[in-house]
């Protein structure tokens, strides 16, 4: 397993990094974890697709991590909010016992994650941008993997997709100047 900072990833960004083939770079920046409900999202469910295989085959490497809650008080009381379901409430739970960032897309699930004391990042592009700070890839590969993730059926709002190409051109800008 890497060395790194521990993130304890949702099962969107988990599952477009695996269906664009970018999961094992992910897992070079971080100490990853999923939970066995993400688990169970990814592998169980996801059967013989490309991006379930991807996952599992990190797991049976030892580059990622399937976590079991110890204590499940948080994960109750997370589920008791509409608006999170089972593999949030868990990520959010795994990452405050480990002492690490709940890496998810859903924006009201980072809000409620952070009203319990948790870090909570911004999933998929998060990740992206991670990759393209370590210097693990370069910004052209960052945009073509932003395309990638959206063809693979990632929904980001067009605000939020003009913002991130503009994040990535300045930080080319930044390396060439």
């Amino acid at each position: 397993m890497s060395s790194g900072p521990v993130y304890v990833l949702d099962a969107t960004p988990i599952i477009h990094f695996a269906k664009v083939e970018k999961l094992n770079l992910v897992l070079t920046i971080c100490r990853a974890y999923i939970t066995k409900e993400v688990y169970m999202e990814t592998v169980e469910r996801g059967g013989a697709r490309p991006d379930a295989m991807m996952v599992r085959d990190a797991i049976e490497r030892g580059n990622l991590k399937v976590y079991d809650i110890r204590d499940r008080t948080l994960v109750m009381a997370l589920q008791r909010h509409p608006e999170i379901h089972a593999g949030e409430a868990e990520t959010i739970a795994a990452a405050k016992e480990l002492n690490g960032s709940a890496i998810i897309d859903e924006a009201e699930a980072r809000a409620v994650a952070k009203t319990y004391g948790v870090r909570a990042r911004t999933g998929t592009l998060f990740l992206l941008f991670r990759l393209l700070s370590s210097k693990r890839i370069d910004a052209i590969a960052c945009e073509a993997a932003l395309d990638e993730l959206v063809e693979s059926g990632l929904y980001v709002d067009s605000r939020t997709l003009i913002r991130a190409r503009q994040k990535i051109r300045e930080k080319a800008i930044k390396h060439t100047s």
